[in-house]
């Protein structure tokens, strides 16, 4: 318990940080879209701590509903890494988006396939699991793709932008493949209680 508060406070700390910079020079308004992905973990993680400390009858429920839309707010993050790289200014752009959008557009109807397939799971827990792994699979590929796409085309990524992407991809990854180890073996659930958000705090400070 005690281990799960300092993450959890270190976490909020890291947050409100990541915010005082974003505000500084009112760089929000370059990382818009960052910006209110920062702003809705500080609230969300803000919110799941206390109720941790006051309510913990709701913590659980509460946890699982917050990861939920979190899963769908980390696309404002892959969007945000895409349109940094290729501005609207950028030739590459028109031609790209159009490609990626595409590609997107199959990956997410791949991952509404998968999480519709773990359907028969009757724990509350596991179908979150199987959201979360399968959204955030095709994250972290579409993060990768425009990496790639990136490093084909020579377009070089500036470093708060590459080191957003890089952070954010690998947790991307790291909680995905903890997802599936904790839901394939029961066993694993204690170590993904600290692996995922030892992971996320590390994101955040990168």
């Amino acid at each position: 318990m005690v281990t799960s508060a300092v993450i959890s406070v270190a976490a909020v700390a890291l947050e409100v940080g990541s915010l005082a910079l974003l505000l500084r020079r009112s760089l929000w308004r370059v990382y818009t879209l960052l910006f209110i992905y920062v702003l809705w973990l500080l609230i969300g993680n803000s919110t799941l701590f206390f109720s941790f400390l006051y309510f913990p009858a709701v913590y659980s429920n509460l946890y699982w509903q917050s990861d939920t839309i979190d899963v769908i707010l980390r696309f404002l993050v892959v969007w945000e890494v895409f349109r940094q790289t290729f501005p609207k200014s950028s030739r590459l752009n028109r031609s790209l988006s159009k490609g990626l959008g595409i590609i997107a557009f199959v990956l997410l109807l791949f991952a509404c396939a998968t999480f519709w397939s773990y359907q028969n799971y009757t724990a509350f827990r596991s179908i979150h699991l199987a959201l979360d792994r399968s959204f955030g699979f095709v994250q972290a590929l579409m993060i990768l793709g425009t990496l790639v796409t990136a490093r084909y085309y020579g377009v070089k990524c500036g470093r708060n932008i590459r080191g957003i992407a890089l952070a954010f991809g690998a947790w991307v990854s790291i909680s995905t493949a903890t997802n599936a180890m904790a839901d394939l073996d029961s066993s694993f659930l204690s170590y993904w209680y600290y692996l995922r958000p030892l992971s996320f705090v590390v994101m955040i400070g990168v």
